[in-house]
């Protein structure tokens, strides 16, 4: 597959074509002369196209199931869709709430499958839709997401609210006066940061204070693991641990001639391990995790950090880590653990790499910890 490429999804009814009030709600059309293409729909599709944004559409279609919609009359609708418009696909799910598929919006199956196929990168594309099960979707997929402003979609979050459909282009091809699709990541990013600090349980923190409190008033070693982005946060940690808490701490990665005579002679699942075994590691000490995974025996990730742990779970040294996704290994065998929670799977790793370093800064500079000044902190 070559490079992969920017996509803009785009939610069907309310968005390509107009919905129909039924019973006083907005509802799906549900025969050819019900399905009104919106105005303007070609010349905004085309400037996308034109910008080099390739288009999708997804929809929920469960008047189907329902029997209320013949499905040869939505095969028409899709038809007139991929004629008129320059539209490589349509995805149509078919299936009512109850059936529990993964391709119907809020889940992100849809854009999974057009992102496999066609080779899209999800967090360089949008979705733009009119209701909150199209911003889920959206944003559990990993793309930013922009809600067109309706009567009936008042109060639904999402990165960018507009109002119309024009707007939103311009938004996205950066036409002056609008906000560059740059600006938009940086300001989607920041919004996650926003959410993960406002979701890090405040119990599990305390947890690992009193941990790492326990540890210093016995005479405990700490011992921090990493690999990638991780280690060289291990490194920056170590030397906090030290100077600012008082607390004796080692990283594996911070002697490079002595790691690699471990992989040298032992290979890289066992390293840190046996680098654990030459540090004496002993039933004081604790062993510290720092990783986006937490180690996965059965996937074969990051086993040099689940070799180690179950090392250090069999001497009896306590086991703490910062992680992300579920935590893997770690969280598993952790005595205490801070989860960095996933609030956009396109950007789990800077953000809980990030967060580790917020997580252990808070720790050295905790009032139960800190026993040093810090020099800026110092100087008035």
């Amino acid at each position: 597959m070559g490079a992969r490429t920017s996509a803009v999804f785009l939610d069907r009814d309310g968005v390509i074509n107009e919905v129909v009030v039924r019973d006083g709600k907005p509802a799906s059309p549900r025969t050819l002369d019900e399905f009104r293409f919106v105005d303007g729909i070609m010349e905004a599709l085309e400037r996308l196209r034109v910008a080099g944004y390739r288009l999708f559409v997804l929809s929920n279609q469960p008047d189907v199931a329902r029997g209320l919609l013949d499905r040869s009359v939505l095969d028409r609708m899709t038809r007139r869709i991929v004629t008129a418009l320059p539209v490589e696909r349509v995805l149509t799910c078919a299936h009512d709430e109850k059936d529990g598929c993964a391709c119907r919006k809020p889940r992100p199956g849809m854009l999974h499958q057009v992102a496999a196929a066609e080779g899209v990168e999800l967090s360089r594309s949008f979705m733009i839709g009119d209701s909150w099960k199209d911003m889920q979707a959206g944003r559990r997929a990993g793309c930013r997401t922009i809600l067109l402003r309706r009567e009936y979609n008042d109060g639904v979050e999402a990165d960018h609210v507009v109002a119309s459909l024009r707007e939103a282009v311009g938004l996205i091809v950066g036409e002056p006066g609008m906000e560059t699709p740059t600006a938009a990541y940086v300001a989607s990013y920041l919004e996650e940061v926003r959410e993960i600090a406002a979701k890090i349980s405040q119990e599990a923190l305390t947890r690992l204070v009193r941990e790492l409190a326990a540890l210093r008033s016995k005479g405990g070693r700490l011992f921090v693991l990493g690999v990638g982005g991780s280690a060289g946060n291990a490194s920056h940690a170590v030397n906090d641990f030290r100077k600012i808490a008082g607390i004796e701490a080692y990283a594996p990665t911070d002697n490079v001639s002595e790691l690699t005579a471990w992989i040298n002679d032992g290979g890289w699942e066992t390293a840190y391990a046996n680098w654990l075994r030459g540090s004496r590691l002993g039933s004081n000490d604790a062993v510290l995790v720092f990783s986006v995974g937490g180690g996965h025996a059965e996937k074969k990730i990051s086993l040099n950090l689940v070799e180690a742990l179950k090392y250090a779970r069999t001497i009896g040294a306590k086991v703490l880590g910062v992680v992300g996704r579920d935590g893997g290994y770690t969280a598993q065998v952790a005595d205490a653990y801070v989860l960095i929670p996933t609030v956009n799977q396109a950007t789990v790793t800077p953000h809980t790499e990030a967060f580790q370093a917020v997580v252990w800064h808070l720790l050295v500079s905790h009032p139960d910890l800190r026993s040093s000044e810090m020099k800026w902190e110092s100087v008035r």
